[in-house]
């Protein structure tokens, strides 16, 4: 005779046994009304099922629109659709009157004066210069000390690019300790650079942010961190910048560093660039400090000088006339 205990427990093993397998028979029993409903053509009606953490099945069953229930497509196209990602809006206006080139603008000297600068830099990003450039896509803006220009050339060079009609633009604040560049486009409180390198996990595409200028990108420098040198030092910085260089061929990859004199930053970060730009203050930088900083960069990058706060209107017996 069987106990009481044994039949409680024979009850019990076959409830387990009954919840383990309920996904598995409202599966077969979904896939067997499926057999038997409209005789649709195999090639036009599919099902699939899988398991949810409560051991339930879920059951989709894709079929011919012309030969099913009606399905309302419009509903299944917004539940797939990607949310559109937030533009952070730049005050372009402020940016202006502080001296900055913008869109639209109607400074045609410091405009045509940016055309110039960019040119040799966008020729040897894309291979058109007179020898192949590794990372020629990767550009670094420094200078010596700060107050100097550097943001204030970055900003500009990158408003500059973005007007390209073969190229795109992504403005890095690497100056992760001031953060000037962000701070400027209004987005100081973005997560950026620093957090990425800190956390693997952080998808670089999520701290990217887009702008109303649908070809210039603006990746933060994040929050501040006491081991920045040693996060833009790290491997993760290397494989970011390989990603950066490789995933679109038509994009610049521009970094406001921070100065060479000041900090160890801009040291690491320009052996990991292809072209260095070096700001130079007119009246102000002293040639030794110009000679010390450029005897830091690796002599085999193509660098660049950028005389800033010159009274002296550049080109102005060439081009002048044209603007008046």
């Amino acid at each position: 005779m069987v106990s009481s205990i044994e039949k409680a427990i024979d009850r019990l093993n076959k409830e387990r046994s009954r919840d383990q397998s309920g996904g598995t028979e409202q599966i077969a029993a979904a896939d067997e009304a499926l057999v038997e409903s409209d005789n649709v053509d195999a090639e036009s009606k599919s099902i699939t099922g899988e398991k949810t953490e409560d051991g339930k099945g879920v059951v989709a069953v894709n079929q011919d629109v012309s030969t099913a229930n009606p399905i309302d497509s419009d509903a299944i196209v917004a539940a797939h659709e990607l949310p559109e990602k937030e533009i952070c809006e730049i005050d372009f206006e402020t940016l202006g009157k502080a001296g900055y080139l913008v869109p639209n603008s109607d400074q045609q000297r410091l405009s045509e004066e940016y055309r110039i600068i960019k040119r040799p830099l966008l020729m040897n990003a894309f291979g058109k210069g007179a020898a192949p450039v590794e990372r020629g896509n990767l550009v670094l803006v420094t200078s010596s000390f700060p107050g100097e220009g550097k943001t204030y050339t970055a900003i500009n060079l990158g408003v500059s690019i973005a007007t390209e009609l073969d190229s795109t633009i992504l403005l890095v604040d690497g100056d992760v300790l001031k953060s000037s560049l962000s701070k400027l486009l209004g987005m100081e409180d973005k997560p950026g650079l620093i957090d990425v390198l800190e956390d693997p996990t952080m998808d670089l595409g999520d701290v990217i942010q887009s702008t109303q200028v649908p070809k210039l990108k603006i990746l933060p420098a994040g929050r501040r961190h006491q081991n920045s040198t040693e996060l833009l030092a790290s491997e993760s910085m290397e494989k970011i910048l390989t990603e950066l260089a490789e995933r679109y061929p038509d994009r610049i990859v521009l970094f406001d560093a921070p100065p060479m004199l000041a900090t160890t930053e801009a040291g690491v970060l320009t052996y990991r660039m292809g072209q260095i730009v070096m700001v130079v203050e007119a009246g102000k930088t002293p040639v030794d400090a110009v000679n010390e900083s450029i005897a830091q960069l690796d002599p085999n990058k193509v660098i660049g000088l950028v005389l800033n706060k010159s009274r002296v209107k550049s080109g102005h017996k060439y081009y002048g006339s044209y603007y008046g």
